[in-house]
Order: C-alpha cells, then sequence, then structure tokens
C-alpha cells in the first residue's frame, strides 16, 4: 500500500526514502537504481519459494477462479513479451498474467507469468500441478474449456465448473428452439432476473444449459442495432444463426449440485474480474517497462502482495458496510495524510481528521 501511496520510479526511490519515517525504522538500505535491479534479478529467480509462500493461502480452499489478463511491455531485452491478442484487440508486445482467486478467503492466491502468445488455456495444466490442488473446485472461464483441460481435471480427481463457448458442439439448444418452457427443468431468480435452466448428459458427462431472457434482449437489440448501422459481420442470415444463442450460457461440470447452484457459483467470478481492475487500475500496473525477465517476475510477485494489501482493506470495508460510501482508493487518500513529524528529537503522529479517525476506528485499525 506503500508503493501506491508514493509511487516513484527506481531514480527517486533512495532520495525519497531519506526523507521518509521509514528510514527511522529500517535505517540504511541499498536503494540505488543499480542496487534495485539487481535484487530484482536476483529475488526473480526464486519461483519455487514464491509459489510455496502462495500455496499457504490456498490451502483450504474449496473454490477457486482461474482468469488471466495481458499486460503491455516494450522490453527489447527479453523472449517473454510476445505479440499477442486481447479483448482490447491489442497486439502489442505483451505478456500474459494467470491469476487464482480463492472464493474461500475472497483474496487472490496464485498467479503465474506466461508469454503473451500463450494463451491460458495452454498453460492451465502447469498451474494446476505447480499448485498441487486436490479436494478443490476449480472455476474458469470458457477460455480454458478444452477437451484437453477437462481430462486434466478429471484425472487429477479435482471439480469443475466451466463454461463453453456458444458455438461448442456441446451446446444442445433443442428444447431453446422449441419455445416451450414447459421442456425446460425449471427456473430460478438471480439478481431478480428469471434464469431458465436444463440439464442434459452427453457421452455420459454432465452439461447445464442456462437462458437468462433479459439478457437475450439485449443481446438481440445490439445485434440488430449493429446490423441497421451496416456494420461489418452482421446479417440477417447471421441473426437468424444466433438467435437461439442470445441470452445463453452452458457449462460442463462434474459437480452433483443443483443447477441453481452452479450457476451461482459461476457468478463469483466477479471477484477475479476485481481483482484485475485493482490491479491496472487502482494499482496502475498494466504496463511493465523492466528489461530483465527474472526482474519482471520480482514485479509480479510485488504486485502480488500489494493485492493481497489492496484485499484486506476491501475485506475490512465490506466487513463494515462501508463499501457505499468508501473505495479502497478513498482509504488510501486518507492515510496518504497521516504523517509522522519530529519534535524535540521524538517522533509522534500527526493530527487526524475527524473523518479520518472515524474510518480507522469503523475498520479497527489503530495508528501508533
Amino acid at each position: 500500500v506503500l508503493r501506491v501511496i508514493e509511487k516513484c520510479p527506481f531514480k527517486r526511490a533512495e532520495f525519497l526514502y531519506e526523507r521518509s519515517y521509514l528510514s527511522e525504522i529500517f535505517g540504511t538500505m541499498a536503494l540505488s537504481p543499480a542496487k534495485l535491479t539487481a535484487f530484482l534479478q536476483s529475488f526473480g529467480m526464486k519461483r519455487e519459494q514464491h509459489v510455496g509462500f502462495m500455496k499457504e493461502y490456498l490451502t483450504d480452499s474449496r473454490y477457486i477462479l482461474f482468469d488471466g489478463t495481458n499486460i503491455i511491455s516494450d522490453s527489447q531485452e527479453m523472449d517473454i513479451n510476445r505479440i499477442g491478442y486481447n479483448s482490447h484487440r491489442q497486439y502489442d508486445p505483451q505478456v500474459n498474467l494467470m491469476y487464482a482467486f480463492s472464493t474461500d478467503a475472497h483474496r487472490p492466491g496464485y498467479y503465474r507469468l506466461l508469454p503473451g502468445n500463450i494463451r491460458d488455456v495452454s498453460a492451465f495444466k502447469r498451474s494446476v500441478e505447480e499448485l498441487g490442488l486436490s479436494n478443490t473446485v476449480i472455476i474458469a472461464d470458457k477460455g480454458f474449456g478444452s477437451e484437453q483441460n477437462f481430462d486434466l481435471l478429471e484425472n487429477s480427481g479435482l471439480k469443475y465448473i466451466i463454461p463453453l463457448r456458444r458455438n461448442n458442439g456441446h451446446c444442445d439448444r433443442e428444447k431453446l428452439k422449441s419455445g416451450d418452457k414447459a421442456n425446460f427443468d425449471g427456473y430460478f431468480l438471480f439478481n431478480g432476473r428469471a434464469i431458465w435452466y436444463y440439464a442434459y448428459l452427453q457421452d455420459g458427462k454432465r452439461y447445464m444449459m442456462f437462458l437468462d431472457e433479459t439478457l437475450k434482449a439485449k443481446e438481440e437489440r445490439d445485434y440488430l442495432q449493429n446490423l441497421e448501422a451496416g456494420k461489418e459481420n452482421f446479417s440477417d442470415e447471421g441473426f437468424m444463426e444466433k438467435q437461439y444463442s442470445f441470452g445463453t450460457i452452458a457449462f460442463h461440470t462434474n459437480l452433483p449440485d443443483s443447477p441453481k447452484e452452479i450457476y451461482c457459483l459461476y457468478k463469483t467470478r466477479g471477484e477475479i474480474e476485481q481483482t484485475f481492475d485493482f490491479l491496472k487500475n487502482l494499482l496502475d500496473q498494466d504496463h511493465t517497462y523492466l528489461q530483465d525477465k527474472y526482474a519482471v517476475e520480482s514485479w509480479a510477485f510485488i504486485n502480488h502482495i500489494s493485492l493481497m494489501l489492496v484485499y484486506e482493506i476491501y475485506s475490512r470495508l465490506r466487513a463494515a458496510d462501508l463499501l457505499g460510501k468508501y473505495s479502497v482508493q478513498d482509504f488510501i487518500i486518507h492515510l496518504k495524510y497521516i504523517q509522522r513529524i519530529k519534535i524535540n528529537s521524538s517522533w509522534v503522529t500527526g493530527e487526524i481528521s475527524g473523518k479520518t479517525q472515524k474510518l480507522l476506528d469503523a475498520l479497527d485499525i489503530h495508528i501508533a
């Protein structure tokens, strides 16, 4: 969190540290650009120790979310940043960052850096093996939905919930095409919206199809608006071809849970999306300028620790029912104006505003 409060390039780190109260606590530290670079390169080689640390925070996790995001890197000195493609249609040199999030602990628990041209689906196996998971339910996005990954999870004895791409051959829409809700198994309400569903077996494997009619209406409208605007790849034929896929999502799972439970578990994926939002927008780490792959590994580990601290704040705000009033960024801004000052050769905490003190008390945080 301190890094968020006072961001700086390597060249200013030593200057700022020597003028901060931290130097009173930790004394002299080697923070020149050359020393910092050497440290990052050395520390980045210790992947085994990094993973050992992360495993401690996933040991008792029953449900783990997997997803990935990209980090732009213009370095000319590395081979891990490759030309890739992401959801923002960026083809810049990039590094892929795979993350695992524990829904039990409500915090990120594991990451892995991948070359920018390696998709998440092909790297899933090694990540599961590195974590040594067991008695765990894996919840992933449709990008992980390959037969290879399903076989891996089955052979590893892991449970899973993974959605299928809409063009996947295992998506059975015959009951959707009938237009008769009596052919569905039933419905449930999720966030005030009716979700219709039916389950089916193919080759002894369990699948579920869900229909959100509110989402269906929106997707139909969006498609037709693009068609009317004359946008490329939108046509009458395309609409007719997609008409039974609008508003749907299909899952492959080996869990015995009810369709409603499966659907609700998958919807917890919003938490890992929040992780990437914190990383890129709060921590401002959507781009790395480091020139060495081991330094990037250190950069990723430091970001991971920062995310853990961010989630500690986030959890406290949620527990105090204050998320509607304060964001993590708001809290950090409040902390930023708390200072240690030297009076008569002694360091004391400066004055704290009443509003900030009230927030600290609500979160049970005490500033010495």
